[in-house]
């Protein structure tokens, strides 16, 4: 199985790579991930990213796809979680898919409107001594410092204004991919608002007809 997860910032593509990858034993391959671990690295490669980073800078496609390639052709099953972001991106997996032999089985769509993800994000607050994540109205903070701490801190990309610039970012350059993968007829979209295991159901359902 080879899937790409599409969706906004807040749509749930990491929990539910992560969930089917413990259901199907495919390789989750989170974008996110293979960045920061990069980074941590210090390699060449590593020090480019950070060097974009720092300066708020996207990150160059030829650099993402050199990052992501290594990890393309070491596994037999994998959820792609953040790559492709554009069509360039696209383009160039299908190259490397095709270098390899292999095909997309699918691509699936977490779609949820704005103004919900914006709720959910911005009421994120994370605690600087456990690391927990909370939110405000559905898993407040506990009141006992005995219990956790804190403090609990929003993060800067949690905030609204944040949050709108990189869902804008999200309409312009990725939603696009939705096309461009009906277009070949294997586009499944799933409602991303529903229960979190009855979204890893549909996905699961979707890949099964589609792969």
């Amino acid at each position: 199985m080879r899937i790409v997860l599409l969706g906004p910032q807040g749509a749930g593509k990491g929990t539910q790579a992560q969930r089917i990858s413990e259901r199907t034993g495919a390789r989750h391959i989170s974008t996110g991930d293979l960045v920061r671990a990069e980074i941590k690295s210090g390699s060449e490669l590593g020090e480019t990213i950070k060097d974009y980073n720092d300066r708020g800078e996207l990150v160059p496609d030829e650099i993402i796809i050199q990052m992501m390639r290594p990890y393309l052709d070491e596994a037999d099953s994998w959820i792609l979680d953040g790559f492709p972001r554009n069509e360039s991106q696209a383009e160039a997996l299908d190259e490397m898919l095709r270098e390899i032999a292999a095909k997309l089985d699918a691509a699936v769509a977490l779609e949820a409107p704005d103004e919900a993800l914006i709720r959910r994000l911005s009421g994120r607050r994370t605690s600087e001594a456990t690391g927990r994540i909370y939110h405000v109205e559905h898993d407040p903070p506990p009141q006992s410092s005995e219990e956790d701490p804190g403090p609990f801190i929003q993060r800067k990309d949690d905030t609204e204004e944040a949050l709108r610039r990189r869902l804008r970012i999200y309409h312009e350059h990725t939603e696009p991919l939705k096309d461009y993968y009906a277009e070949r007829g294997i586009l499944a979209t799933i409602d991303a608002t529903q229960r979190i295991p009855d979204v890893t159901e549909g996905v699961l359902e979707a890949v099964g007809e589609k792969a």
